[in-house]
């Protein structure tokens, strides 16, 4: 029997009224769009603003603190705006990955069977966690970084000065080395005497040192001169820069042949194993090669002769030949000579200070010190809560039949929990990471010029607030599509497969 296509039939069909729900909320939800963004370019059009892009080409005319050096104030606000994204994503990569370091961590110390360990983290998450990120980010920013000594009186790490090292302490390390390899091969029926040689070797050490304290033991020392690496003031962070030279490439490819070495033997030790059931240190061998490819390509590299002067020309267009340690002690090549004329693959430059400011080296101002401290630590207490929850979630039995296997507690962690609780921590982590990257817009509270504050200066300054926010809008979601993007990738991966 045909069914009636009547109207009225129709109308009773509950999928064709739900499709004509649907077309009604949508042209509703459309039609209300329509109606605020008229009036939004009625509003802008009367205070003669029309919403455009044109304006990203006009004179920004204000200065940047974290900018590089090729932006001034006559540059676009197109690129101040571009330093403010680069600005932003220099905090959230760094902060993803050194949230994740310390989340995991953490995380693992929340389990730990060390009471007083387990209960200083489990302190230390609740008292952070359930604090206001803002008010963290005021106390790294005005009670810490502000709280630092001016910069005449920097805090320098290692205190510059000469240090020495008793040479007694390397014979201490060899006769340490020498009784545990001696001890570890002993035969087990003698491995009662392990304890006891460990107190004679304790007893000795002390016996020499208050022999040395008293002048009866021989207490030479190998003194040597202790340059400061990283400097902490008011004004933020200093530490070493390290400048690839001319040489670069040349001790890169060796690094990439050691990396492709690594890889092979990586695969090849792996189909072994699965073949013939023994166990290969692949780790091991692989990090072998590609340490001794990036020294031997460091010395081959570095015994080529290396230019021992240079041609300078000075304002009259004469020119003179200067060896390379009197114009580097005088100024008168800038780094990137320097780098030139290196006879290293990387030049390190620690830095150095006058007396108003530091002449090489990288410094970190303190806005985004703190707040790289205060969206890392705030985000990486909430990894831990989620790894410790993830490894709580592998079932007692893995673990039991692991080490029923022999293996150390160092293995079971990373062979079997971590393998299996990664299916349950992964989804909550990337919604931590897309936390932290929209945290980030707080930058603004310490004044560092992120892409929201520099866009807050160009909308006040051109009055284009309207295409400003939309462009904030849509910059912070390409940033959250990027990382759920990763982070559903990263899911797969690690889920398990079913028919």
């Amino acid at each position: 029997m045909a069914v009636s296509r009547s109207p009225s039939n129709i109308l009773r069909d509950t999928r064709v009224l739900s499709i004509i729900g649907q077309i009604i909320f949508a042209i509703v939800i459309i039609a209300a769009l329509y109606g605020l963004m008229t009036s939004i370019f009625t509003a802008l059009a009367d205070k003669n603003i029309t919403p455009n892009l044109r304006f990203l080409q006009d004179r920004a005319g204000f200065d940047i603190g974290e900018a590089p050096a090729w932006y001034s104030s006559d540059r676009s606000y197109w690129d101040a705006y571009t330093i403010g994204f680069i600005n932003t994503l220099r905090v959230v990569i760094a902060g993803l990955v050194v949230s994740t370091v310390i989340g995991i961590f953490l995380g693992i110390f929340l389990l730990s069977r060390n009471w007083l360990l387990r209960n200083s983290s489990k302190t230390i998450v609740e008292v952070l966690r359930n604090t206001p990120l803002l008010i963290q980010l005021f106390v790294w920013y005005f009670v810490v970084m502000l709280s630092l000594p001016a910069f005449q009186q920097s805090i320098s790490l290692p205190p510059e000065g000469y240090g020495s090292i008793p040479l007694r302490w390397i014979v201490y390390l060899i006769g340490a080395y020498a009784v545990w390899n001696y001890t570890r091969n002993l035969p087990p029926q003698r491995s009662h005497l392990r304890r006891p040689i460990w107190w004679a070797a304790g007893a000795v050490i002390i016996l020499a040192e208050i022999g040395a304290r008293f002048g009866l033991v021989w207490n030479a020392a190998f003194r040597f001169e202790i340059q400061p690496w990283i400097y902490l003031n008011i004004r933020g962070l200093a530490f070493p820069e390290l400048l690839p030279t001319a040489r670069f490439a040349d001790w890169a490819a060796f690094i990439t042949i050691g990396v492709v070495l690594a890889f092979i033997m990586w695969v090849y030790l792996g189909r072994l194993k699965e073949a013939t059931g023994r166990a290969y240190p692949r780790l091991l061998y692989a990090v072998i090669a590609i340490v001794a490819l990036t020294v031997v390509g460091w010395l081959i590299v570095s015994s080529e002769p290396a230019a021992t002067t240079v041609t300078l020309t000075n304002a009259d267009g004469q020119t003179t030949i200067v060896p390379i340690e009197q114009a580097q002690a005088d100024g008168l090549i800038t780094a990137e000579e320097e780098a030139v004329y290196a006879g290293t693959p990387l030049l390190l430059k620690l830095p150095q200070k006058n007396n108003f400011r530091f002449t090489q080296g990288l410094q970190i101002l303190p806005e985004y010190t703190a707040l790289f401290l205060a969206l890392t630590i705030y985000t990486a207490v909430f990894i831990a809560e989620i790894v410790r929850a993830g490894i709580l979630a592998v079932p007692p039995g893995q673990v039991e039949a692991a080490r029923a296997l022999g293996l150390s507690g160092g293995d079971v962690l990373r062979l079997v929990i971590l393998p299996q609780a990664l299916r349950v921590i992964i989804p909550p982590l990337g919604n931590q990471y897309l936390n932290l990257a929209k945290n980030s817009s707080l930058a603004i509270a310490v004044a560092y010029a992120d892409l929201f504050q520099i866009t807050t200066t160009i909308m006040n300054q051109s009055g284009q607030s309207v295409t400003g926010m939309v462009m904030v809008m849509i910059t912070y979601l390409l940033i959250s599509l990027t990382i759920a993007a990763l982070a559903e990738r990263a899911n797969r991966r690690f889920q398990i497969v079913t028919r």
